[in-house]
């Protein structure tokens, strides 16, 4: 383990100093160098002894070492190659602790597994700007068992995230993420306390997933694939009518469909994506899966007896 605390600037700057290296901003490299937005990350993470935890870009640890210090065991995903020899060395002797040099987008966190899916594995992490709500977004889609997301990202990534109908923020990773997650803004983060300083601040978000069947509040799309589909087509040209962009982009839909179900649902054929909620794209995906099916002859999944 680190014989120092990772949070002070001096430390950060002779550890970067004594391995020859300066920070990469194509990897997002600006080092948490605050204690207590660090102290504000695992309190929000409501982290306990039994808990599994996945870290993505570790960076130089600061995160890492306070994370081991407090759970069961720390699964740690790092990209750089220098980055990785530099936790190998600091982190020597820490037991809880599972280094992994690979890129977080390509890994496959099953890898992790054995058997059947984990209890209690959270995500904390200071996300790296260029990857953090593509990799939440696939994360949630892909791995149902990682139960809670508390990470720190850039600010406008995390008004995106937590952003609501009708803003300039919301987006297709808007209605994606908040449909299988409670979103919750922590606590804002000065650049101030990074270093190197980048040219943004940054937020704290916590996700929390939604549970499946009658403890969930809001619907369940019949087909989850087929719902971001129909997600991602209506937010592929924001300035089209979402009519025009989901018969554009989802196979076997026509605008007249896509109107109808508008309809249905009482809203203009001329409304775009911008406008709808996250429970009324649920809405409009199941019209439209169950319009598909029937004129397939088969009804959708979760509506079967």
């Amino acid at each position: 383990m680190p014989r120092e605390r990772l949070t002070s600037p001096q430390i950060v700057r002779r550890l970067l100093v004594s391995e020859g290296i300066r920070p990469r901003r194509a990897f997002g490299q600006n080092f948490l160098v605050d204690a207590n937005i660090l102290r504000i990350i695992t309190g929000a993470a409501g982290l306990r002894s039994s808990d599994t935890v996945i870290e993505v870009g570790p960076g130089l640890g600061a995160l890492t070492q306070a994370l081991v210090e407090q759970v069961r065991h720390v699964y740690a995903i790092e990209f750089d190659p220098t980055m990785v020899k530099i936790l190998e060395k600091e982190f020597t002797g820490a037991d809880r602790l599972v280094l992994v040099h690979a890129d977080a987008l390509a890994f496959d966190l099953a890898s992790f597994r054995e058997g059947s899916p984990p209890e209690r594995v959270k995500m904390v992490s200071n996300l790296p700007y260029q990857i953090a709500a593509t990799l939440v977004v696939k994360w949630l889609i892909k791995y149902p068992w990682l139960s809670e997301y508390t990470v720190m990202v850039q600010r406008e990534v995390a008004d995106r995230i937590a952003a609501n109908p009708g803003s300039k923020e919301y987006s297709a990773a808007s209605v994606k993420i908040q449909y299988r997650a409670k979103v919750e803004r922590v606590a804002g983060v000065s650049r101030n306390s990074f270093y190197p300083r980048p040219g943004v601040d940054s937020a704290v978000l916590h996700l929390e997933r939604l549970a499946d069947g009658g403890e969930r509040d809001i619907p369940l799309a019949c087909d989850e694939p087929f719902f971001d589909q129909v997600v991602t087509s209506a937010f592929s040209q924001r300035r089209k009518k979402l009519a025009n962009s989901v018969a554009a982009g989802v196979p076997g839909v026509d605008r007249d469909s896509v109107v109808d179900a508008l309809h249905a649902m009482g809203r203009h054929e001329a409304v775009r994506a911008e406008e709808l909620s996250q429970v009324e794209f649920t809405e409009l995906s199941n019209y439209l899966l169950a319009l598909t099916r029937a004129s397939e002859g088969v009804l959708p999944t979760k509506q079967r007896t």
